[in-house]
């Protein structure tokens, strides 16, 4: 593992140069949107929607009666879970490939939730379908609904049964809106990754002050009846859990998934899903977290291509990794603040040089961005501690060279022609007040910086 020494090496030009163009990609990638990373990934099962109502629905017990206007949503609908996940054989009734029990206990206990046109309403269970049909979610009002609401009826439970919806309500997805309204620079573009409609319209412009907008909720990243919903039970809108996350954890400001695709879990095979989705409740069924928040202690050892028996060991390497993380950072920023205080000083004097203060504040700048970059990625190193590390160091460096640049071209301070009384081979500097102490303090970091 690298870590920055206090040897200065001299202002290398090209390093410099490096990082504007560093961060003019940055700034490219901004421009170009959430996916602007460069990273192929495109969002899927998103065609046009339109929030009206039909004026005269021609509604029935089928849903190939929805097929007659909605041909595309019906053909991809009929690949999904929700109507495949259901099979009798007129006795029992078998729930995906996990769970089998009698018609009369799945009526009673389970039909609720994995049928269509539920009725309990004589106190006896009855529907018109087997498996999660259009009339399930939509009922009478065929609306479109982003709220995730439909979602809840079911995805909410105990035990084995799926109860994803009380983890989302936990995350930072289902806060992510109310995150950006509070935030100083909340913008039409954040939209796009912070509300379901701007995620699902890419094209669309909103306004984050817009009440009927929804923080990111299932159907963000899930597509119930889009054109790829067919290919996972998951439904969800790429071609893998990982590169839906890198729909939008990508740019300056939240990296994670541009830094993490460089780093060893990942060429390992390892996806996002991995540590942020484990597993509840290991057992009958594999319902992912949806807090997406990590336990160290629960996602490093859930299987054994992880590092089932060696726990100890994998969380006594993060705890090094995200430490020396921490104290890199701190150290960095804590040099970065106290050295622009006094280059700040230095610009409010009478004889300073602007042209130098400029350079020196440029320079500055784009190391720290460096620092604030693999800080916004969010996992203290984890993600990818080689380039993270080299990077961050790097950076240091550079900040380090422009300190020693702003010591070396600084003019020297102007020192007055001794006076009677004083020894001819003595050096007086007369200065006093807050005048003085700038003087003093610029003196000794011209003394200490040559010394470097």
């Amino acid at each position: 593992m690298v870590y920055y020494t206090e040897v200065t090496p001299g202002v290398n030009k090209r390093r410099v140069a490096g990082y504007y163009l560093f961060l003019c990609l940055i700034g490219f990638a901004i421009l170009l949107g959430p996916t602007g990373s460069g990273i192929p990934i495109n969002l899927i099962g998103n065609e046009a929607h339109s929030d009206g109502v039909l004026a005269t629905p021609n509604f029935g017990t089928d849903p190939s009666d929805c097929s007659v206007c909605h041909a595309d949503e019906y053909g991809n609908w009929t690949g999904t879970g929700h109507a495949t996940h259901i099979t009798t054989n007129g006795t029992h009734v078998s729930i995906g490939s996990h769970y089998t029990t009698t018609v009369a206990f799945f009526n009673a206990s389970c039909s609720k939730c994995h049928t269509s046109g539920w009725d309990n309403s004589t106190g006896t269970p009855a529907y018109d379908a087997l498996g999660v049909n259009c009339f399930a979610c939509h009922d009478g009002t065929p609306t479109v609904d982003y709220s995730g609401d439909a979602c809840a009826t079911c995805h909410t439970g105990s035990g084995e049964h799926p109860y994803q919806y009380q983890q989302w309500s936990d995350s930072a997805h289902a806060n992510s809106l109310t995150d950006l309204r509070t935030s100083s620079h909340a913008g039409s573009s954040c939209t796009h990754c912070m509300t379901t409609e701007g995620f699902i319209d890419q094209e669309g412009t909103f306004d984050p002050a817009d009440v009927s907008l929804n923080s990111v909720s299932c159907p963000a990243c899930h597509s119930v009846h889009g054109n790829w919903s067919a290919v996972g039970p998951a439904m969800i809108r790429a071609v893998n859990a990982s590169e839906l996350c890198g729909l939008c954890h990508v740019g300056s400001h939240h990296p994670s998934y541009t830094v993490w695709i460089g780093g060893p879990h990942n060429l390992a095979g390892v996806e996002c899903i991995d540590c942020h989705g484990y597993d509840l409740t290991p057992g009958l069924s594999a319902f992912l977290n949806h807090t997406f928040a990590v336990d160290p202690d629960i996602a490093c050892g859930q299987a054994d291509e992880c590092h089932n028996g060696t726990v100890e060991w994998a969380l006594n390497q993060l705890e090094e990794i995200n430490s020396a993380f921490e104290e890199l950072i701190e150290d960095f920023e804590t040099q970065a603040a106290a050295f622009e205080v006094i280059v700040m000083a230095y610009n409010a004097t009478a004889d300073a040089d602007y042209t130098l203060v400029s350079d020196v504040l440029d320079m500055v700048d784009e190391a720290v961005e460096v620092a604030h970059y693999y800080g916004y990625d969010g996992s203290e190193g984890f993600h990818d501690p080689p380039e993270t590390f080299e990077a961050v160091n790097e950076a240091f460096r550079d900040f380090l060279d422009a300190k020693a640049y702003f010591y070396e071209n600084m003019p020297d301070p102007v020192v007055p022609t001794p006076t009677t009384g004083v020894p001819v081979d003595s050096t007086l500097i007369i200065v006093g007040g807050a005048a003085g102490g700038i003087v003093v303090g610029l003196l000794l970091g011209v003394l200490v910086g040559r010394r470097r």
